[in-house]
């Protein structure tokens, strides 16, 4: 794991137990998960938990929190009507304080109230105890609100937390999975090509500079990676091959796609992954080639970093696919 997936893990974790424990203070808690958003490079959760910090402006817009705008509505401090409280979480927490210490106080006064003879006197004492009777029980209706409010928002940065924890613990157990298809895939291209393993290095070089250009040519690189497999498991052919249902193919060197089917094909042992193996390669080999017939043209292809990216995984993960059906068949 990275020193960041444990710093952050780490986190994480022990803003849940100051939460749990409820015995840290707002600001405190609230600078952790500022911690833990900054970590996770969520812009979304750093504007979110600066303004519990600092309050919310007037007319603030709370779809301008993104994705963490259903946490604030879970905290209760916004209703369906967007009328909102505007201050900020230490202040919610210092008027709880402020009350519970007057509540106190109050509570005190009322039971050291002696009974009283003289009439005038125990008349006004009365009417003083009724006054503060009212006023305690104003006291006590800001107080819940306040302090029901105060709980909520806890309760969303908790929710907030525990959502991080477990994408960190999905991520430790994706990185798990990836982590066996790499030795799988990194066996199998030194052992069948080891020409790939410069094609590998050059997709990932070409993905760090996270240009449009860049992400064109780790693409391509994509397509020329497959074929230089295709060079090592079924080398171009002059003849064509025919398929399971008895399609001719061209085999020649541009066409990768019906070399790999037809290694695939060949193999001794078969079964139903195959189909699925199959049809991976059909839908990542047509955008492959799409983007290299563009490209041969001269043609600009704007591709998303997102759609680069997932391409690259799936060219990686098919090879592992290959490994997989070359070491059954063996």
């Amino acid at each position: 794991m990275s020193d960041k997936l444990v710093e952050l893990k780490r986190v994480a974790s022990t803003l849940l137990d100051d939460l749990e424990a409820g015995t840290a203070e707002v600001e405190g808690t609230l600078m952790k998960a500022k911690r833990l958003a900054r970590l996770m490079r969520d812009a979304d959760a750093q504007r979110w938990l600066e303004f519990e910090m600092a309050g919310y402006p007037s007319g603030f817009a709370f779809s301008s929190l993104g994705t963490c705008e259903k946490y604030v509505r879970a905290g209760r401090r916004v209703d369906s009507e967007n009328k909102y409280y505007s201050l900020s979480l230490p202040e919610i927490d210092a008027r709880c304080r402020t009350a519970d210490a007057r509540l106190r106080t109050m509570g005190s006064l009322m039971q050291s109230s002696q009974p009283m003879e003289n009439y005038t006197v125990k008349r006004a004492t009365e009417e003083f105890l009724a006054g503060q009777r009212q006023i305690e029980q104003s006291l006590i209706n800001a107080y819940r609100h306040d302090r029901g409010l105060l709980s909520s928002i806890k309760s969303t940065i908790h929710s907030y937390a525990t959502d991080v924890f477990l994408a960190i613990e999905l991520g430790d157990v994706a990185q798990d999975i990836f982590e066996t298809a790499r030795r799988d895939v990194d066996n199998f291209v030194r052992a069948h090509c080891p020409k790939a393993a410069e094609q590998l290095i050059a997709i990932n070089e070409r993905m760090a500079d996270h240009s449009t250009e860049s992400r064109t040519a780790a693409l391509t690189t994509c397509r020329r990676l497959l074929m230089t497999v295709a060079d090592s498991l079924y080398p171009a052919k002059t003849e064509d091959w025919k398929d399971t249902s008895g399609k001719a193919r061209k085999v020649g060197q541009e066409q990768y796609k019906n070399r790999l089917l037809a290694y695939l094909a060949d193999l001794k042992h078969q079964d139903s992954s195959q189909a699925v193996v199959t049809a991976g390669l059909e839908h990542l080999a047509a955008r492959l080639d799409a983007i290299y017939d563009k490209t041969c043209k001269g043609v600009h292809v704007d591709v998303s970093e997102q759609e680069a990216r997932l391409a690259v995984i799936h060219t990686y993960l098919f090879i592992g696919e290959l490994a997989s059906a070359t070491v059954a068949a063996s």
